[in-house]
């Protein structure tokens, strides 16, 4: 490139439009500047027996019977980021699978197949940072939208 001459042109109308824009803008002040931000959060799937499984007891040669829970009360919220994954327990039910290795049962609406959530789920954060059974939707890669309707706690049953 020859030297001297200037990277960009101006056109003959660019003058007139920076003037129009001074003219416009020049002593305006801004009163109010709105950042909005949206989070989102993904459940990951778990893999089934990753937990639910008990260890292989050498004195029993047959197959190691799977455990057996009960359902008691659970809060209505839960924090999302004591989720550690997801796996499908019913036809309208997911098992959430906590940090601390609880299990929740969450009930989905009546229109929803839980195994459209079999890769996982998506859900908006909260301001409160908390999955709600009765306010909060859950959303599948696939598209489905689905409402938790309640969350019970399953409890290994000690027979």
């Amino acid at each position: 490139m020859p030297s001297g001459l200037p990277l960009f042109e101006e056109s003959p109308t660019s003058g007139a439009f920076d003037a129009f824009i001074a003219d416009r803008l020049g002593d305006q002040t801004w009163d109010q500047v709105r950042v909005e931000q949206r989070m989102i959060v993904r459940i990951a799937p778990r893999m089934p027996g990753s937990m639910l499984a008990p260890p292989p007891d050498p004195r029993f040669s047959g197959p190691p019977q799977p455990p057996r829970f009960f359902e008691r009360k659970a809060d209505k919220c839960l924090p999302i980021a004591s989720i550690a994954g997801v796996q499908i327990e019913s036809q309208d039910r997911l098992l959430l699978i906590t940090r601390n290795r609880k299990m929740i049962g969450a009930s989905l609406d009546k229109s929803c197949r839980a195994r459209d959530f079999y890769s996982g789920f998506y859900v908006d954060r909260s301001e409160d940072g908390r999955l709600c059974a009765g306010r909060d939707t859950i959303h599948s890669r696939a598209g489905a939208n689905c409402a938790i309707t309640k969350m019970r706690e399953l409890v290994p049953d000690d027979d």
